[in-house]
């Protein structure tokens, strides 16, 4: 994986993921997801980690990954760089995320379905538990039984599924995990993320979305253009659209 630059704090503002999401996609640039954490953790990438530990004593960090739980059952999906403009997300379905309140880390990968959960949090399908007690205890500056994981209970998935995910420090000198925040109802800090050398699959040009990936092009259906397409449909013309591309794809 290409070695990452962790933004600036673009202002002190606090927003929620969808706010986030929406304030990047504008910027054209990626947000930081747990992926993104853990590669910067990786990297030993200290003076990053400082800075985040600072947003994680101000307020929240929130981050692109998302978490959609089940009305039924303890299965979900977790989605990196949700809703992005700027790359690819990208979706990882669990079978079990279990209801954790302050659960400690070592106890929740303890268990098979913790542990599988943690993995996809952060990427990592083959992480073992001391990798992963080592990038948080790393990340968070906290001993391990300091560092708490939070989900929602059975109960209040079945009102609300699309959660956040956000970490920060709390009460008793702890570090949280958590992933019961309401994606357009709970705010804090985010960051923007740069990887020079990933390859770019998605442009825009003269407000027109090119994936290159997905080998699609959307462009933005307006009032007028839907009536001009219309109108021309119905006279059983052939329908055309000029468009000034800017961005040569090869």
């Amino acid at each position: 994986m290409s070695k990452i630059k962790v933004l600036s704090k673009p202002d002190e503002e606090h927003r929620t993921q969808e706010e986030w999401i929406n304030f990047f996609n504008d910027k054209k640039q990626r947000m930081i997801s747990m992926p993104d954490i853990f590669q910067l953790v990786k990297e030993n990438n200290t003076e990053t980690i400082e800075s985040l530990r600072k947003d994680f004593d101000d307020y929240w960090i929130v981050t692109s990954t998302r978490i959609i739980y089940s009305k039924n059952n303890l299965s979900a999906k977790i989605i990196h760089n949700a809703d992005s403009n700027v790359v690819k997300q990208k979706e990882l379905k669990v079978k079990e995320v279990s209801d954790y309140t302050s659960k400690k880390l070592a106890d929740v990968l303890d268990e098979n379905t913790g542990l599988s959960y943690v993995r996809a949090l952060i990427d990592q399908p083959k992480a073992t538990q001391e990798q992963i007690i080592k990038f948080f205890t790393t990340l968070s500056g906290k001993k391990v039984d300091k560092i708490r994981f939070w989900t929602p209970s059975q109960s209040s998935r079945e009102t609300k599924q699309i959660r956040s995910v956000g970490l920060g420090f709390g009460d008793f000198d702890r570090f949280g995990v958590v992933g019961v925040d309401w994606f357009d109802g709970s705010d804090g800090l985010s960051r923007g993320v740069v990887v020079p050398s990933a390859k770019q699959t998605k442009f825009f040009s003269n407000r027109a979305f090119f994936d290159t990936e997905e080998k699609t092009i959307s462009i933005p259906m307006t009032i007028k253009l839907r009536k001009d397409i219309e109108k021309t449909l119905s006279k059983k013309k052939k329908v055309k659209i000029k468009w000034n591309l800017k961005v040569k794809l090869t």
